[in-house]
């Protein structure tokens, strides 16, 4: 059940953040009825492709049921936010987020078996070297410790998934709701280096490298230092740096408490 959710999960968190270009979301945010089904699509591959280690049947009927509520969710989300105010935009993205979370979860009672199905772990095993995916299928005595592994790794995945992609989001909605408008820094460069930002933020705290966090905000300061003259960018730039980084120094914790585990 646990690893039915994470890879039901993982595969949400990729569809919305991930593999949703701004040409789709833009058409979305239109109501255009071409972005609802072209991202309808890519949640339902992607879902069907994660949960169909547990039979064909079921990966089919949940990833239908789940694509459905997503986009009338997605759609109550449009409707809903068409005369938003940046602080309206935060709290839609976080019920959004939440309601599509809910899905995720109730859906999995109606579908998810307790174990994969064995005919598809076969197949998998004919094709791929190793034993564990054959231990898997074979139901072996030391398959609960692989089972745990591939649970581990998807855990690590979620967690760098929602914080680089998803964080890059919600520190756009929280700036623009504390700033009233949108900045250039919204633009992909600065997407993108908030990502890598989360990236290794995250990963020095899971590694407990605290010490080498200062060296990182230094480097980036230093790279904007002649902009740090205009105090309305300089302020919009604390902001986003900060909760960047507090995103990524409690990602980075819950990463290191499940690497103990």
């Amino acid at each position: 059940m646990k690893g039915f959710f994470l890879l039901a999960l993982l595969a949400h968190l990729v569809a919305d953040f991930v593999l949703q270009p701004a040409a789709v979301n833009n058409r979305k945010e239109q109501g255009k009825v071409s972005g609802f089904l072209l991202h309808g699509l890519v949640i339902f591959l992607l879902t069907f492709l994660a949960v169909h280690w547990y039979g064909l049947k079921t990966a089919f009927l949940y990833g239908v049921l789940v694509t459905a509520m997503h986009l009338l969710i997605d759609l109550g989300k449009f409707l809903a936010g068409r005369r938003a105010k940046p602080g309206t935009e935060l709290f839609l993205f976080l019920t959004d987020q939440l309601l599509h979370l809910a899905v995720v979860f109730f859906c999995i009672y109606l579908f998810a078996p307790v174990t994969p199905d064995p005919d598809i772990l076969g197949f998998y095993s004919r094709i791929f070297p190793g034993d564990t995916i054959p231990a898997l299928a074979a139901g072996r005595p030391w398959a609960d410790w692989a089972e745990k592994r591939i649970t581990k790794g998807l855990q690590v995945a979620v967690i760098y998934t929602a914080a680089l992609f998803g964080g890059a989001i919600l520190i756009q909605k929280v700036l623009q709701w504390l700033t009233g408008k949108r900045s250039p820094a919204d633009g992909r460069m600065g997407r993108a280096v908030g990502i890598l930002e989360r990236l290794i933020l995250l990963t020095l705290v899971a590694a407990e490298s605290l010490p080498a966090l200062g060296f990182i905000l230094a480097a980036k300061s230093i790279a904007r230092y002649q902009e740090l003259n205009d105090r309305d960018f300089a302020e919009y730039y604390l902001v986003g740096t900060l909760a960047s980084f507090s995103l990524a120094f409690f990602a980075g914790l819950w990463l290191k408490t499940i690497l103990k585990m």
